[in-house]
């Protein structure tokens, strides 16, 4: 009976953790819900680790760095109790510092992994903002937050979308002391909800040849839809690009779009291909550049492709091996640390055959890849879902995707 009890605890525990603030709370309002929640959790634990977790758990569900920031500063409190409680060698003191310290060093971590996340779902993947995004993750909560939207325009106005006017943000010196020693974890989504409860997006020009410059609008009939879409070939996530202005077609384009509203129900794929006579797609790039001081940056995006046999959702199962590889070397000035074709570790972590009209999917996480004998973290992930014509979704040899350095690392 007693260890029935205990089960029962920790499943509570684990499942209030995950209480997300009501929409529209200020940060304040949130910071105060979430330590309540954390407060009445906190009264179970005895252990350092399992609270550390809970309040890194709660402080994920806040939508705002600045709900973030007060709410891990009131957590400091209950980790300096239990700390406290944990033996007589730390003073009460001692224990509220050391408390402190962990809610800073949380903070910091989910600073990074917001910043990195945020870019990435705008669409922009350069080396250079993801490096400009960890640095702003080192800022306080308040001047992380206009200088991030100060970046995002920035990059916004380099790429050719409309911005309300250009940045002259300059980047703090990075402090890597800071930079979360594990992947963030990649929220990608596959197929949820009730796609009939969500209308499909609609484009302003249909598939087919159009001029370079042709500019595609999407419009959702649903009311406060948030528009996702994708230009890579793989299927829309609420980590995608969001929608926030005309795209314009400059090449051959296989452009795709989803809906998803208020509350998390998604409509069904849109999708078009545009032809663009005479013009020619941009060069990737096929080299990762290691700075001089030998350290690869976090957010540094790495390209990966798809060798071997082809995976299908009508027969791939969760935990299959899949075979990735690098897309583009990895160099140290002159010479080649990883050569382009080295193995990255990848993992399905979705597979579901059709069913009746609802189509298949597949969903991987990028893991890690090895670079002169060291091991660098990745992170990144991507979801595809069958089409028309072939409900099943077909990952095919050659497909590309991009994966993210999640932490700092030494390669000399």
């Amino acid at each position: 009976m007693f260890s029935v009890l205990i089960l029962f605890a920790a499943w509570n525990t684990v499942s209030l953790a995950q209480i997300a603030p009501a929409p529209g709370l200020s940060p304040t309002a949130q910071a105060q819900q979430a330590f309540a929640v954390a407060q009445a959790q906190s009264m179970m634990m005895t252990n350092q680790s399992q609270l550390q977790s809970m309040i890194t758990a709660q402080a994920m569900m806040l939508t705002s760095v600045q709900a973030r920031g007060m709410f891990l500063a009131e957590a400091a409190s209950l980790q300096a109790r239990v700390a406290a409680n944990q033996g007589s060698i730390l003073s009460s003191q001692m224990a509220a510092v050391y408390a402190r310290q962990r809610s800073l060093n949380i903070q910091k971590q989910l600073q990074v992994q917001s910043a990195i996340l945020s870019l990435r779902s705008r669409g922009i993947d350069s080396a250079a903002a993801m490096q400009e995004g960890v640095q702003l993750a080192m800022l306080d909560p308040a001047a992380f937050s206009k200088r991030m939207t100060m970046l995002h325009a920035e990059y916004a106005q380099s790429s050719g979308q409309s911005v309300s006017g250009p940045s002259t943000a300059q980047s703090p010196a990075p402090d890597p002391a800071v930079v979360p020693t594990e992947p963030p974890p990649m929220m990608i989504r596959p197929t949820f909800g009730n796609s009939l409860s969500v209308d499909k997006p609609k484009l302003s020009v249909k598939s087919g040849k159009v001029a370079a410059g042709t500019k595609i609008k999407i419009m959702s009939e649903t009311h406060y839809a948030t528009l996702y879409y994708t230009t890579n070939g793989w299927t829309p996530t609420t980590q995608s690009a969001k929608y926030t202005g005309p795209i314009t077609i400059n090449y051959d384009t296989h452009l795709e779009v989803i809906a998803v509203g208020p509350n998390f129900v998604r409509s069904n794929v849109e999708q078009a291909d545009y032809r663009v006579p005479n013009s020619k797609a941009p060069v990737l790039v096929s080299t990762v550049a290691v700075p001089n001081d030998g350290i690869l940056r976090a957010g540094t995006p790495v390209r990966v492709a798809f060798a071997g046999s082809d995976i299908d959702s009508q027969t791939a199962s969760v935990g299959d091996p899949i075979k990735l590889v690098l897309d583009e070397q990895v160099k140290l000035g002159e010479t080649v640390i990883a050569p382009k074709g080295a193995p990255v570790s990848a993992s399905l972590t979705f597979a579901d055959p059709s069913h009746g009209s609802a189509p298949g999917d597949l969903v991987f996480e990028i893991h890690s890849v090895d670079v002169a004998g060291k091991h660098v973290p990745l992170f990144g992930g991507e979801t595809l879902e069958g089409a028309k014509g072939d409900m099943n979704a077909v990952i095919k040899p050659g497909m590309t995707a991009m994966a993210f350095v999640a932490a700092d690392t030494l390669l000399r």
